[in-house]
Parts: structure tokens; sequence; C-alpha cells
């Protein structure tokens, strides 16, 4: 595979250019298959079956999935199945071809006979004698004539059956195609070919005379033949054999696809290979962490997304994207990079999580393991012709490039216990910015710059010189700057915040991003500050880039583009918000933005820009971001109100089939399909009913595609949808449904007008009356009242006090008086909820809840000893002392027996460990009292776990997630000895998605696998 990835790379410096100025791939023939954008759906998502056979997209839009249980229509988000359960006239289950004619029918193939969708479900197709038939693969001559390849040979639909016509091949086929005029089939060890309504047969010699032809197609100006030995060609009349030594020799072929960007795919038994021209540029074996195992069908969508049906994976979709992702597959030892920085040769120096590397001419090679460095993360470099600045979290190094070792002059001692931030040459030293200030390197010494106290603080982040020779540093309290032998605050440029990034623009203007994911513009007095209420996506800015007029913004979030001459409009009030635009984003939420890892640390060497291209470090390696590959869907999505669901019941809707509905029926529901299928995730909903409300709704919840609606009045009404897809790009027109409601007999006119006139009459009568006892009624009415508001004011008063008594019994445990499990699900809701919304605010950064399970070591001991009436006085004894131990504010659940949960409110979380160890020490030292004066002492052990686990994305994991990290850490002191804590977080390089699906193993397994980290107390 190798040699493959590196050609690609090198292809891609070659065809750089050229491709800019072309309209974007779907599946660009300079990526390698490891770089596009890959989804997978399998059983997990409403696939029936795991194999996928063949593959469709139906003239509705949908994409149609063969299995070997059934058919699925899917949707992007939903899977509507059709089985000979479900649709009784489709011969067998097991598919094993689906076609689109001319005419817009969709066929399937299966080991049974032939079936074409019509009218919502599959109707079969006889042989014309009731036989079955074994169909392997369908196809429609120049005519229109859709024929078969099938175990009775090559077959033609004649009305409504397949029959063999003529001198058709009545030997066993496995494949057909139609070449213009002619039409070729293919069966074991033979090709028959039909031109001119003859036909003619191909004998395949020596090897191939046992090989069967699968598939057909054609490509780059010729017809090429797969077959269960290889891959074949038709040049001047004979079939001959396509070789590539060492990677293409007998494989057995099993489908051929050619996309519209000039690759032609081939599902090879073990790989996935792809030709461009009549070159074998790439081969994916099955066992690669990125491939889609054994393909068995593939087909493009009109988004040009490329699908791919597989024996063991299920279905999957590729999608060019607008990045290269430089990880594993390049050789890369470690996949969380740290740093990158280029050299005047043009190699990519790289700092990971556990050495350096360095990326040339498509490879990784690693030079440095990180046991050998003063700390295993490179975090940030300086490549120079000799030598490699290579600076980690406690110390700096050279690795010297002549004699390829590592070498730390005793002058970077001091630096030993510093994070090294950021390193560059100025005024004929290196400066470099640390956690310990900055200091200056004149080739002999280090000399401190900004010492502890100083206004820049222990912490500099970056440095930057600037075109007319100033030196910035940003630290944490700041921007400043290098004046005579002293740094001085920067104006109130970023006054007191945590600066993470600087570029000086090329109009002269200086970018300044902080922490708190603001972004200052400006130069002199004049500066700009912006956020996300100014239009700018919610990032922190790490690395900054300039190209064509646009700002690029880097940082954990992912990457946003700003268009520079927007600022001064915005400023100006020509524009209401800025229009930045993310375009890679981390969680996937952001429509239009390709979802991937990005990007990692603040300071020097966090990415560069050449040649108009972005390269940043990340959890996945290195990204390169090529601005000009940036095209967005232009494709509208396609919208089908496709099912309605009446008396609990859904049934299928055929387009433009309308409804009525009798007059009881007014609750009425509506699935739709939303066929975008790049990003279903961002695509955006919008809804209303004509003669009900006509105002567009959004809907909240995009990928649920339903509708509710209750307590319908009658009436003639139309549902409208439309829809984005995740460029934005509206549906235009939006899809239509009518449907009629009957009227009750009181909804009725003539019933309405009656009503009225009785109405009237029976008002005339009831004035008069009431006129009469108006007088008498209002006196024994005042004296009612004032009678029944006062009984009515004592019994409130008894109410709410017995209300209260009542609601604190149910929410507590009835011994220690501490909260209860209902008390719990009461009020953490409404306590987590306050929580999200401080944690927007700068003084709240880094700050958790924590989740601790506390329990009382031996305590069955006390019980068997003593008797429970003593057990029960321990545990009154010990929920008073743990109410002691915490803070207001703090609250304490009975879990049960012996076990307690504290909630801790927001700490920052460098206290949760003296806050553990104060309340188990507290425990220890506390005698409790036993009934006769005896004074006991016990221990306790406590299992912790911070919430959220992950504090970039503290939606990933819910609370109960953090319970049961907090319980597997108790087990694990537990098992340790007890009489102590321990606390369990998430490893920084797990996946959200990733640990919370392993949460039910053992907590030694999640060690060795090092999805978290323990410490103990």
């Amino acid at each position: 595979m190798g040699r493959f990835v590196a050609r690609f790379l090198v292809l891609f410096g070659v065809l750089h250019a050229a491709l800019a100025f072309l309209p974007a791939h779907a599946l660009a023939p300079d990526k390698a298959f490891h770089q596009f954008v890959r989804d997978t759906w399998s059983i997990e998502e409403g696939l029936p079956q795991i194999t996928v056979t063949a593959l469709v997209q139906g003239p509705d839009g949908y994409v149609w999935a063969g299995t070997q249980a059934g058919v699925a229509r899917f949707d992007g988000v939903r899977f509507t199945v059709f089985d000979p359960s479900q649709s009784p006239e489709m011969p067998g289950m097991l598919i094993q071809a689906l076609f689109v004619d001319s005419q817009d029918r969709v066929w399937t193939g299966t080991y049974k006979g032939a079936a074409v969708f019509r009218d919502g479900q599959f109707h079969g197709v006889s042989d014309g004698f009731g036989r079955e038939i074994d169909v392997f693969q369908f196809a429609e001559t120049s005519a229109g004539e859709v024929v078969i390849a099938s175990d009775r040979g090559l077959l033609r639909l004649n009305d409504d059956a397949f029959v063999n016509v003529g001198d058709d091949p009545e030997d066993a086929l496995r494949s057909v195609f139609a070449h213009g005029e002619d039409l070729y089939a293919g069966g074991y060890g033979v090709i028959h070919r039909q031109r001119d309504g003859r036909w003619e047969s191909m004998p395949l010699d020596g090897p191939l005379d046992s090989a069967l032809v699968t598939d057909f197609i054609a490509y780059d100006e010729r017809l090429w033949a797969a077959t269960t030995r290889g891959l074949l060609y038709l040049e001047d009349g004979q079939w001959r054999a396509y070789r590539v030594e060492g990677e293409l020799a007998d494989e057995v072929i099993e489908t051929l696809y050619a996309d519209r960007d000039g690759n032609l795919w081939l599902g090879a038994a073990g790989r996935l290979l792809r030709i461009q021209g009549r070159e074998l540029i790439e081969s994916v074996p099955d066992d690669a962490a990125y491939a889609h195992s054994s393909v068995l069908a593939m087909t493009e969508d009109h988004e040009g997304n490329l699908w791919l049906g597989s024996r063991w994976d299920g279905l999957a979709r590729l999608w060019n994207g607008w990045v290269f992702r430089y990880d594993q597959p390049e050789g890369l030892h470690n996949s969380l990079v740290w740093s990158v920085a280029r050299d005047g040769e043009g190699n990519v120096w790289t700092g990971t999580m556990d050495g350096l590397a360095v990326l040339r001419e498509g490879r990784f090679e690693r030079l440095v393991p990180g046991s050998e460095q003063p700390h295993p993360h490179a975090y940030t470099l300086l490549p120079e012709p000799d030598r490699v600045w290579v600076g980690t979290r406690t110390g700096l190094y050279w690795w010297n490039r002549r004699e390829q070792r590592v070498e730390k002059p005793p002058a970077f001692d001091v630096l030993d216990s510093a994070q090294v931030n950021g390193i560059i040459p100025y005024e004929g030293d290196y400066w470099l910015a640390t956690t310990e200030g900055v200091w200056r390197f004149d080739g002999e010494r280090m000399h401190r710059i900004a010492p502890t106290g100083d206004m820049g603080g222990r912490d500099v982040r970056v440095l930057y010189e600037t075109s007319d020779g100033g030196l910035l540093a940003g630290t944490r309290r700041g921007l400043l700057y290098w004046h005579h032998g002293r740094f001085l605050r920067f104006s109130e440029v970023a006054a007191e915040r945590d600066v993470t990034a600087i570029l000086e623009l090329s109009d002269g203007r200086l970018a300044v991003g902080t922490f708190d994911e603001k972004l200052y513009i400006g130069r002199d007095d004049d500066w700009h500050e912006f956020d996300a209420d100014d239009g700018l996506p919610t990032n922190s800015p790490f690395a900054f880039g300039e190209s064509d007029g646009r700002l690029w913004v880097a940082g954990i979030r992912g990457i946003y583009e700003l268009p520079l001459d927007s600022i001064q409009r915005y400023i100006d009030g020509e524009i209401e918000a800025l229009p930045g635009r993310m375009v890679l984003n981390e969680r996937g939420d952001v429509p239009g933005a390709q979802k991937g890892f990005c990007c990692n640390g603040a300071g020097n060497a966090k990415g560069f820009m050449h040649d108009g291209d972005l390269w940043l470090p990340t959890r996945g390696g290195i990204v390169h971001l090529v601005p000009q590959r940036i095209q967005r869907n232009p494709e509208p999505p396609r919208l089908h109100v496709d099912r309605v669901r009446i008396d609990q019941k859904w049934r299928a809707l055929e387009p433009g089939q309308s409804f009525d509905l009798p007059a009881e029926q007014r609750d009425i529901a509506f699935g739709f399909a939303v066929l975008s299928y790049q990003d279903p995730t961002s695509v955006q909903v919008e809804y209303r009913l004509e003669g009900f409300r006509n105002d567009w709704q959004r809907l909240d919840e995009p990928m649920q595609r339903q509708l509710f609606y209750t307590n319908l009045p009658s009436g003639s009404f139309t549902l409208q949808v439309r829809a984005t897809n995740n460029a934005g790009v509206w549906s235009d027109p939006p899809t239509s449904l009518d449907f009629h409601i009957q009227p009750r007999v009181w909804e009725t006119v003539w019933f309405q007008t009656a009503m009225l006139f009785l109405v009237i009459l029976l008002i005339w009568l009831g004035f008069n009356y009431r006129l009469r006892n108006m007088q008498r009624q209002q006196r024994a009415l005042e004296g009612m009242v004032a009678d029944r508001t006062e009984k009515l004011r004592v019994a409130n008063e008894h109410l709410r006090d017995y209300s209260a008594r009542l609601e604190t019994a149910s929410m507590t445990d009835p011994l220690t008086r501490l909260w209860n499990r209902r008390y719990l699900s009461s009020q953490l809701p409404a306590d987590l909820s306050h929580f999200h919304r401080e944690l927007a605010k700068v003084q709240m950064l880094g700050s958790v809840m924590v989740f601790a399970i506390v329990d009382i070591d031996f305590f069955k001991e006390i019980n068997d000893r003593h008797g429970h009436d003593a057990g029960d006085d321990v545990l009154q004894q010990f929920a008073r002392l743990l109410e002691q131990l915490v803070r207001n504010g703090d609250y304490i659940v009975r879990w049960g027996g012996e076990e307690f949960l504290i909630v801790f409110r927001p700490m920052p979380p460098d206290e949760v460990t003296r806050v553990a160890t104060r309340i188990i020490d507290g425990i220890g030292n506390h005698g409790f009292l036993l009934e006769g004066g005896r004074i006991l002492r016990m221990t306790a052990s406590m299992g912790l776990a911070e919430y959220p686990p992950f504090r970039d994305s503290p939606s990933a994991m819910d609370w109960n997630h953090s319970v049961t990290l907090a319980d597997k850490a108790l087990l694990h002191i537990k098992q340790e000895g007890r009489d102590g804590w321990c606390r369990v977080r998430p490893a920084p390089w797990v996946e959200p998605a990733s640990l919370a699906a392993h949460l039910d193993r053992s907590l030694r397994d999640l060690l060795r696998d090092e999805e978290v980290l323990v410490e103990r107390g």
C-alpha cells in the first residue's frame, strides 16, 4: 500500500495547479482511498442484513440496496425494507441484482426470479412457465428491451414474462451488458456477443477456460470484463488479461464500476482496486482499518457520492471532502500531532504525542521516539538546514540532521521544568516562548527575558516577528511587545486575555486570537473585537493563515474562513454579520462543514500556510486544507412525502397522490424523505400546512423526518415541505401534498345557521329572565363569595403545609434523613442545565462537577458484631459526618445500603483530589459512638468521576456515564485495599463515542486499552 499512497501525494503536487480551476470532483482522482470522507450503515441503523449485493439510485432519488434479506430503500436516514413478507409477489429474499431501465422502473433479481417496483411494492415477473429463475444481472438493449443473465441463459422481457428468444444463449450466464448496438453475455469460460442480430461465442482459453465472467464495463474507450480469474479487456477482437505484477493477477473480481471522475473501481476478493486510464494506482486491502471490505456492488448518486456494498460491512458512502489527511496509512507512528513545520526542502516536520517524525515524498519517517526526548510530546518545532529545534512539554533539544542524533546542550537544562510553546530566530539569537516566560539563547547561554511576576505572567504561548522587525508575545494575560530591552503592554488589545495566535495580514493589520474564542483585527489605535455575536463560528484560534483575500482560523473546534474585505463592510454597517464559515468541524454539527479532527495546542508551529494551502496538527494526523478544493454541494435535495399515518397505521404514498379523510379522523402524521446524502445531519427542513397555518416552521429535529398534526379542523389542506442540503442550497419548489378532511354534521353551513337562530332565540328569552333576578342573585352571591373566600383561605394554608411535608418526606431517606434517588432524578437535570449555561462564562472555564460514591469499609462486620440497630446508628452518624465534610450547595444521596452518592457543585479540576483526601481523612479520624459508650473507628472508600468527562464536548456523555465511572473507581479502590479514593478520567486521546460504547467493560480492561486514566489517594 505504501507506494500507492506515495504515488498519490506526488501526483497531487503535479496536478494541484491544474485541478484548482476545474469543477469539484466527487472522488478526486489524485486522492488516496483513505482520504475520502466515509460513512457506513449496517443492521444497527436499519439495514436488513450486513451483505449488500447490489446498488442503484432510483429515478426518485432513493438509494436502493439489495441484501440477503430483501431490498432496502434508503433516504439517507431511514431504510424501508421490501421482502416477500411485505411484497408477496417478490420471488425471493436473496437479492442478486438491481437495475433502473430507461422507463425509470426499478428491477430486482433474486435467486427465484425477477420483480419490478410499482405502486409502492415489487411485483413478480415470471418466465412464462412458472419456473424459478436464478437472476444474476440486468441490461437494456439500444432498442429499450430489458434482458437478464440467468441460470436458464439470456432471457428477454416479453409482455409480462422473461423468455428465451431465437438463438439467444441458453447455457447458464452470470453477466450481461449492452454496449452500443452490441450485447455481451458472460458465463463459464466464454463470452457471447450479439452483433447485427447474430450471436458469436468468444471462448476464454488456457487458465481462463473455467473462469466465470461476473461483470462488464465500458471504460477508457475499452470494454472490460471481470472474471473469477482476473480482469480482461477487449482489444482487436480478442479478450486479453490485464496484469499488474504482484498486485493484480488471478484475483476473483466480483464487480466493476466507472465513476464520473475517470476512476475504474474493481471489487475483488480481499481488496478494492482503482484504475485510472490503464494504470492500476491503488489497492486497498480488506484488512486495512479504513477499508470497506469485500465490495460486491457500487453506484454513484446525483451528488457524486460513491456508494459501496460489502459482503461483511453493510453499506458505505464516500465523498471527496476538501482536506488531505496524512496519518497511519502514510506511516505516521502516532496520530496525535502537536506541531508541524516546513523546511526549505519541502519536508514537513511533525511533532507527535510520542516523538519526532518527518514527512518526505508522501511517507513519514520516525526519527526520535518519545522515550528519547525530555518529554514524549514534541510540542513545537523550528527546522533549520543542519538541525531541528524541538520543544517539549518539559524541556528542549536539537535533532542533528547531519549526524542523525539527539543533542541537548547544558544551556538547555534551565528549561527542563518548562513547556516550550514556541521558538523563533530574532535579532541574531533564538527566542523561546515557555511556561516560564520568554527566554533568549545567544548560542551559548539562556537568558530569561520575561521573569515571573512580569505583566505577561509565567505562561507565554506564542512569539511573532512583524514585518517592521518588532517582536510580539502572546501570553495568558494579554499581548506584549518588545521595546528597548523589556516587554510592554500592547495597547489594550486582548487585555488580560489568553492570546493563542498572531498573524500580520498582507495589508499590515494584525490578527490576534484568544482562547475565549475572540478575534481581534486592527493596527495602531484602531482595533476591533469580534466573536460569535458578530457572525464568527465558535472557535478558539490556535493558528492563522491568509490566502486569496481570506483569513483562515484553525482551532480545537475546526477551521473557519473569513473574507477579509467583509470586516470593514461589517464595521461600516453594510452587512448585518460577518460571513465566517466553518469548513472543518470536530463535532460534525455545523451545516456545510466537513467533519474531522482539528487542531491541537496554541503557540508556534501549530500550522503553516504554503502556496495557499494550510497544514495543521490534529488528533488524526496532519490535515492539509486546499482552499481551491472547497466546492460546496450544488445539488438541492430531492423531497418526497412518502408515507402517512392514519389510525396509528403507516401507509405508503406515491408521488402526486392526494387523499380524503373521514370526519372523525383529525390526527395525522406524515413521513418524508430528504434525499441529500453527502451529510444528512446538516439538512435543515421547513414545513407549513396551508389552510391551517400558512407560515413556514423549522423542524426542530431534522433527522426525525416526521410531522405530526392533532385535532385538525375539517377542510382542504396542502402540506408543503422544503429543505436545504449540507451547503444551504434550498429545494425549489417545495414538495406538496393535498388532502381533505370531511366535516362533521355540526361543522356544516346549514347546521351552523340553524344553531345561530336558536342561540339568538335563547338569548332573548334568557335576557328577560335574568334581568328580573339579577339584583336578588347579586346580593346572595356577594354574601356567599365572602364566606367561601374565608373558608378557602384557611383550607389553602393547611393544604400548603401538608403538601410541603409530603414532598419532603417522599424525597428523603427515612433512616439517614438524606436525599434519596427520587430527589436526585428531580433536582439533577435542573442543576446540570444551569451548569451548562454557566460554562460559557469566562470565570467558569475549566470547572467541573464531580460525582463521588462513598462506601463504608467492612460495614457488614458492624451488623454481625454489634447488631443491626448499631448499624443503623452508624449510618445515621455517618450521614451527619458527610454533611459536615462537604460544602454548602453539595448534596448527599443515600445510594443504597452503606453507599452514599455525593454531587459536588462546580470546582476547578485540581481541587478534586484535595476534597477527596479531606473527606476520607475526616472519616478515618472520626469516632462513631455505639450504645454503651463504646467508640468505633471506621474507614471508607471513595470513587470519583468528573462531569462532563470531556470538557470540549460537554454533551457527548451524560451524568449517568460519570456515575458509572465513579462506580468503577470505587470498585477499583476497594480491590486495592480500601481506605482511600480513586479518580477515573477519560484519556485525552479517546473519543467520547468509543468510551461510551465500552463502559460495560471492567476498569482493568479500560486501563489496559488506555481509554481511561486513574489517580489514587
